[in-house]
């Protein structure tokens, strides 16, 4: 039960839009009988460069956000932001609906790695999964090299220049524990006269294109529009994951699966690409209201309005099927809201690393 004194004060002492209007919307397009309150306004945080996948999520998100409060006006405030910004971001009210990486998102929670020294920031909570993410090919951290590269393995890296998307986000922080796999590091590349650039990921492959990088890496699903435009200008590859490069990133990111991109995923890509898939999902803060996160979440995960991902997103097309699928990778506990969502659909709820845990 919200209690609306609680939701004053913290719009009130910490600006948090929680403010809801004094009427109700009837969610008929999701099935839901119950009256709802709309928000007056919610902040997002998370969408990275375009055609990125959180950059898609939150296409997605906006209008189930939309959709779930038909005819009336909720503000959408859109925050820039990693994966590795959303936790702290969330935790003290700037936004209410992030970009969830699980390893970014459980390190806040436990306040390890990225956030030791940090307090530990248990005011989060999980929504679901990124449905379209789990229709897609995925093997991160991609790496994209030109077709004519000398590159073939993740050891050929040792005097490269690459590009790692930015400086805090999860895909950083990835290939360096990748390169552990091969006994390289981020310094040790330096020190042979490599380099590694940290920025947008547009930018990057525009300066892998230009010669000024060796190789860039990008986490993403797959085809990526980003790598999609590069091959439309430039002779495109794709290298696979070494079992050693695979042993330290599993080893170190519990959340992380073995994962493999079939040829063609790309027309130009002819064999697999091993690599790894990321546990992604929504998170919210747990003081949103529960009604709120009930009607998002219905929208997104109910069969009879799954729909939402691929007429988003075309590239999603066919996620629907996989509602299912949506709370099969809890790494932090449910939002209430959620956990009312998904249990009245049916929905299997998995919970991994600290999903089960109470705070």
């Amino acid at each position: 039960m919200t209690n609306p004194k609680r939701n004053k004060s913290l719009c009130e002492g910490r600006s948090r839009p929680f403010r809801v209007l004094a009427f109700a919307v009837l969610l008929g397009a999701s099935g839901v009988a119950s009256a709802q309150q709309a928000p007056e306004a919610i902040t997002l945080i998370g969408r990275g460069s375009s055609g990125s996948t959180s950059d898609l999520a939150f296409v997605v998100m906006e209008e189930a956000i939309k959709r779930s409060f038909p005819g009336q006006a909720v503000q959408i405030r859109r925050l820039p932001g990693t994966a590795s910004a959303v936790p702290p971001r969330i935790q003290n009210g700037e936004a209410q609906i992030g970009h969830g990486v699980g390893e970014s998102v459980v390190d806040a929670w436990n306040a390890e790695r990225t956030f030791a020294r940090r307090p530990k920031m248990r005011d989060l909570r999980y929504m679901g999964s990124y449905l379209g993410f789990l229709n897609k090919p995925s093997a991160s951290p991609t790496m994209v090299v030109k077709a004519n590269s000398s590159i073939k393995s993740w050891a050929d890296l040792k005097d490269k220049k690459i590009g790692v998307g930015p400086a805090d986000s999860l895909t950083a922080t990835m290939v360096n524990v990748g390169l552990r796999g091969v006994n390289l590091s981020y310094d040790q590349l330096k020190r042979n006269g490599g380099l590694v650039h940290t920025g947008d990921w547009n930018q990057q492959m525009d300066m892998l294109g230009d010669g000024q990088l060796d190789a860039v890496f990008v986490t993403a699903d797959h085809p990526s529009p980003m790598i999609t435009q590069f091959a439309a200008s430039h002779s495109a590859r794709i290298v696979s994951m070494s079992d050693g490069v695979l042993k330290s990133l599993m080893e170190n990111y519990p959340t992380m699966t073995r994962n493999v991109m079939p040829g063609k995923t790309y027309a130009w890509q002819a064999d697999e690409v091993v690599g790894v898939q990321l546990s992604l999902g929504y998170v919210v803060h747990k003081d949103l209201p529960e009604a709120t996160v009930y009607a998002i979440c219905m929208q997104l995960y109910s069969p009879k309005t799954a729909g939402i991902w691929g007429e988003s997103v075309p590239g999603w097309k066919g996620a629907e099927k996989l509602t299912d699928r949506a709370a099969q990778t809890v790494f932090i506990p449910l939002h209430p809201g959620a956990e009312r969502c998904h249990r009245e659909l049916g929905n299997p709820v998995k919970t991994i690393a600290v999903g089960a845990e109470k705070p």
